[in-house]
């Protein structure tokens, strides 16, 4: 049997993806920093408090959150192939445990993404960073408060890192305010009912000495211009030196908004 014609589709096939692989990495965007307002949408005290967070976070933990806004992720199908594609090209987390994060909004298709590295899938897993856009970004980002809406999401984020990490963060940044609404968790209430039925009153103060180590939601806390893209303007990010390398699988949650 003849096996030429085969070897040469295969190898016309992978020359095919390798093109395609240098296309989509020209048609990504060059890191600016921490904030990377590629649409123009962030005011720049807001821009300012972000990075403040990214820095501390950074310094204290070695984890990295980048902000993503782009005009649209095109030529990309979707904003979860434009996150992965992305976070992969800019290597955002420490290398040794991939612990990153980034936050990515698509002004036209109105779509909202967070990409979670491999080292914070545990702390972040898809749910939960679901839940984190439906309670802290969402809200302010359809009232185009882009600002508010994301400063909102990288504090949340913070709190969530710093949690994992054991730190404290003691910056200027805000403390996450949930705007989203609230669901009724059915679950735990049938939990603590069960607790009390079966083990006596005085055990239902047990299962609080452990979610201490996890302040609801959250834990840890908070104290007291560059070039242009085909996704559109930034204004640049100063002095950054680059992201650590992190690695990503996909995990994470998307909204429209």
């Amino acid at each position: 049997m003849n096996i030429r014609p085969r070897v040469l589709r295969a190898l016309t096939l992978a020359a095919l993806l390798l093109v395609a692989a240098a296309l989509n990495a020209q048609d990504l965007p060059r890191s600016q920093g921490f904030v990377n307002d590629f649409a123009g949408v962030i005011p720049s005290s807001d821009e300012a408090t972000m990075r403040g967070i990214a820095e501390e976070v950074q310094q204290k933990t070695g984890a990295e959150i980048a902000v993503v806004t782009v005009d649209t992720f095109a030529p990309f199908g979707s904003i979860e192939q434009f996150g992965i594609a992305l976070a992969e090209e800019w290597g955002v987390g420490g290398a040794a445990d991939d612990s990153g994060v980034m936050l990515i909004v698509a002004i036209q298709e109105r779509d909202l993404r967070i990409e979670v590295g491999f080292g914070l899938e545990g702390a972040i897993p898809d749910g939960r960073a679901g839940a984190l856009l439906d309670d802290f970004v969402v809200p302010d980002l359809r009232n185009n408060d882009y600002g508010a809406g994301l400063t909102n999401g990288v504090a949340a984020l913070a709190e969530i890192i710093a949690d994992e990490y054991e730190v404290t963060l003691t910056g200027a940044g805000p403390e996450p305010v949930r705007r989203g609404e609230e669901s009724f968790d059915v679950g735990n209430l049938i939990y603590f009912i069960f607790v009390i039925i079966f083990f006596g009153g005085r055990w239902f103060f047990w299962p609080l000495l452990f979610a201490g180590r996890r302040r609801g939601f959250f834990g840890g806390g908070f104290g007291s211009s560059g070039g242009r893209s085909s996704f559109g303007g930034s204004r640049g990010g100063g002095g950054f030196g680059g992201f650590g390398g992190g690695s990503f699988g996909g995990g994470g949650a998307s909204r429209g908004f």
